[in-house]
């Protein structure tokens, strides 16, 4: 597999500027599956051959430096593979007679950080909303739009469709921002499970789908992750699996509402959950979780069973590295990996067996050298 040829376009305020990837270092990109966060593409910048090349294209270092203004695209043999905006006012470090820039750029999802769930007229909490989950997701991140540019400056983010999910009651009594709401029900095990809102990486358009995990990523069958090193297959550079910590068999979920020991003073919604067969297989442990901005007890439990999902799950999770000579980081193709595909590692050297199977790709993480070489490095999640 030949390497890559990589683009990091700039754009100002909408417009194409130009292509920095000539004087990019450190160049590394991340997609994430929403339940995960944001993407981010982070890189440094010589503020010296930086401002010499802002004024061959017309404009100066000031007018670039600007957190949202600036926005970002990074391509791979002329696919678009990531995009977002300038999210802090960089670092300066100087070094000799020069300084390095350390340029993190958001994916869009973070621009819904910036925007709160209130009804425009009263500016109070929207109360309760009852819908499809994605249509529910599109008309709040419409509200972000209408906000936005009604304020003068539009995010322009653009529905491209996608699923449709179950009908889901949300109750908002206080102020949650849109991102906030997306990212607590993207990993939901009931109600109308979990999903992805997948932002495009295009960002002169800035369509987004949402997509229930049913029906986001790919099964790969093309390849295996081969541990050790196999000359004629696709082979995991180097494999881990970190420590697994915060077991607990049972969960006490608490919503909103005050707590008290006098039942006739206690007004905070409870549930309760456990999961008998890890009782059996670990132990009794309790953990407890508050969400106060949480009313209704369908919602409540709905929360209570995703996280007794996650802490009951003893098991590793293995860490493995790939380099793109081996398989290329992008959505569509041959020998490829993305976010919400689901790949396959075969371990030989691992007695327990756990670091074997198949695993669903939660984040993709890949760092690219001054000759384009990638180093990439996912983030699995057993399926």
């Amino acid at each position: 597999m030949e390497t890559a040829e990589y683009e990091v376009k700039l754009y100002l305020n909408g417009l194409l500027i130009g292509d920095v990837r000539p004087l990019a270092q450190d160049l590394e990109w991340v997609r994430r599956r929403t339940k995960m966060g944001a993407d981010e593409i982070d890189f440094k910048l010589n503020d010296k051959l930086f401002a010499d090349w802002c004024i061959e294209r017309n404009t100066t270092i000031n007018d670039m430096l600007k957190p949202m203004a600036l926005e970002c695209q990074i391509s791979r043999n002329g696919t678009p593979l990531v995009g977002g905006f300038l999210a802090t006012m960089p670092s300066y470090s100087p070094k000799n007679d020069s300084a390095d820039l350390d340029m993190r750029f958001d994916g869009f999802l973070n621009l819904l950080n910036g925007v709160y769930i209130y009804n425009a007229s009263t500016k109070l909490p929207y109360g309760t909303v009852t819908g499809r989950m994605n249509i529910v997701i599109r008309d709040l991140v419409q509200m972000a739009n209408t906000r936005s540019a009604n304020a003068g400056k539009g995010y322009g983010l653009a529905y491209n469709g996608g699923s449709t999910m179950a009908t889901i009651t949300n109750t908002f009594d206080n102020y949650k921002t849109v991102k906030e709401f997306i990212c607590e029900r993207a990993d939901n095990t009931t109600g109308a499970g979990p999903f992805d809102v997948y932002f495009l990486p295009d960002i002169t358009s800035k369509k987004y789908e949402i997509w229930a995990q049913s029906q986001f990523g790919d099964t790969i069958t093309d390849w295996v992750a081969n541990y050790p090193a196999s000359i004629d297959a696709v082979s995991a550079v180097s494999i881990s699996a970190s420590e697994v910590s915060g077991f607990a068999s049972s969960v006490i979920a608490l919503g909103s509402g005050e707590v008290s020991s006098d039942s006739a003073k206690n007004t905070a919604i409870k549930s309760f959950v456990q999961n008998n067969s890890k009782v059996v297989e670990y132990g009794y442990y309790e953990t407890l979780i508050q969400e106060s901005s949480i009313t209704q007890q369908s919602t409540l439990t709905q929360m209570a069973n995703t996280e007794l999902a996650i802490d009951s799950k003893i098991i590793w999770q293995p860490e493995i590295t790939l380099t793109g000579r081996m398989v290329s980081p992008v959505k569509t193709g041959n020998k490829k990996i993305w976010i919400g595909d689901i790949i396959t590692i075969k371990n030989d050297e691992d007695l327990t067996g756990m670091t074997n199977g198949k695993f669903r790709v939660n984040e993709l993480s890949v760092r690219v050298s001054e000759s384009n070489a990638e180093i990439i490095t996912p983030t699995l999640e057993r399926v």
